[in-house]
């Protein structure tokens, strides 16, 4: 067996006891690894350069399009109409502060990713989720916010969020109700509510899949339906004229293997279950994630869901080990937390930049394990320049000395290899087998260059 096809790792318990596992990287995973492929293509229907900006407060005039009825297919999203060339990165209040999310909330958290350093860092979305809005609409069949949250509507707080160089998202579902039943859904109004999206200054949609009407299809599958409604409003958002970015947040993925077709109508779509406030859900959200192969032809990015860094149950190892993770994956970094009072030690975390670059890689290669066993995960992700970024991860509640190798995480053979240590920025060299004590819970992340 070639030293490529071999993941040495040896864990040592800080705590006493010691286990020497020496484990063969599975040939599919060294292959897809080291293969020649091309890179997944992202460039796909570019924003309009700064000169040209789109409007902010309302949409171009296009002929309107019709909602349809069942049963109609939809194309899948012809290349070069895509917008997003990385993961987005922004901030959602959902995970903090569920549905009572205000106007003045969302301007003045809006600030504070200005002032916090978060906008530099590439944090430019700031998105409303569930509950913005009522739960009838109006005469005309427009959707409502809820006055007693916005008071002045969605459209000054768009352009306040655009005012600071942000971009601006909003939360729909595509049944008949948001996932609370609170708000009214778009189902029957995907046209409609695409161009009220687009008048008022939306950048970004999410599409919640709650109050789906799966029983009105009786000759479809759940998967099927949901197919045809994200087709439509796909083409619905397309059709405004205006680049808004794409959410499919279909919960079902988590369980079924037809969260392919996602990427022909999407730029983003969720893998996996919401997200809670403790880090047995977010192992669990990686977990299922990291396990999917990508897809090459896929075009856009795998979704574990939102950051839960800066909520207050995750340690700062926990925090370090989310933010890692979501990098190493590929995946949108969309942080939950309030930025108004988050502490420096999370602030760190999510402005750290040599992390945020490797989940921002133009090559846009999710990370996979070259190694997994008794909770202790060694993750490779490949990068434009051909380095590695590589994740040692410690699921256990006792630190733990780990080792791994080039040659395991896919390196080209060389003399002498670089290691940058991206959390603490030292960097040392090696010849091939690298070793860190990682502390529970927590990483140790890498970036792997030739000497």
């Amino acid at each position: 067996m070639s030293v490529a096809g071999l993941a040495l790792v040896i864990i040592l318990s800080i705590g006493g006891r010691s286990v020497l596992d020496l484990v063969d990287a599975t040939a599919d995973h060294v292959e897809a690894a080291t293969s020649a492929a091309p890179p997944v293509a992202r460039i796909l229907r570019p924003a309009l350069p700064p000169s040209h900006p789109l409007p902010t407060e309302a949409a171009p005039s296009l002929s309107p399009i019709p909602d349809v009825h069942p049963y109609i297919t939809f194309p899948p999203r012809i290349p070069g109409q895509g917008i997003l060339l990385a993961p987005p990165m922004g901030w959602n209040g959902y995970n903090r502060f569920g549905r009572d999310v205000t106007a003045a909330l969302v301007e003045a958290d809006a600030r504070a990713l200005v002032n916090s350093g978060m906008k530099r860092a590439g944090y430019v979305y700031v998105n409303l989720d569930g509950g913005w809005g009522l739960l009838r609409r109006n005469a005309a069949g427009t959707l409502e916010p809820n006055p007693a949250l916005f008071p002045r509507g969605i459209a000054p707080v768009a352009s306040y969020v655009h005012s600071l160089g942000l971009k601006f998202g909003i939360y729909t579902s595509a049944g008949t109700k948001n996932c609370a039943g609170t708000s009214d859904g778009s189902f029957g109004h995907f046209a409609q509510d695409a161009a009220t999206f687009a008048s008022w200054g939306v950048d970004y949609v999410k599409l919640d899949w709650c109050y789906v009407p799966y029983s009105s299809f009786p000759t479809m599958s759940h998967m099927a339906v949901s197919e045809m409604i994200a087709g439509e409003m796909s083409q619905a958002l397309l059709h405004t004229g205006r680049p808004i970015v794409f959410d499919i947040n279909d919960t079902q993925f988590h369980h079924q293997a037809d969260w392919q077709w996602a990427s022909h109508y999407g730029d983003l779509w969720r893998t996996t279950r919401d997200i809670h406030n403790s880090f047995h859900s977010v192992v669990a959200n990686f977990t299922h994630d990291v396990v999917i192969p990508q897809a090459r032809a896929a075009r856009g990015w795998y979704d574990p869901d939102m950051l839960e860094i800066g909520n207050g149950v995750l340690t700062p190892p926990e925090e370090q080990a989310q933010f890692s993770l979501w990098s190493e994956l590929a995946a949108p970094l969309i942080a939950g937390n309030d930025l108004m009072t988050m502490t420096p030690s999370t602030r760190a975390v999510l402005t750290n930049r040599a992390v945020i670059a490797v989940d921002q890689d133009p090559l846009g290669r999710k990370g996979y394990a070259v190694y997994h066993a008794n909770n202790l995960w060694v993750l490779t992700k490949p990068l434009a320049n051909g380095d590695r970024a590589v994740v040692m991860f410690n699921d256990t509640p006792v630190q733990t000395l780990m080792t791994s190798s080039a040659s395991a995480a896919g390196m080209p053979p060389a003399r002498h290899y670089i290691l940058r240590n991206l959390w603490s920025s030292a960097v040392t060299g090696t010849a091939g087998t690298f070793s860190a004590i990682v502390p529970a819970h927590g990483v140790v992340m890498y970036r792997i260059s030739r000497g």
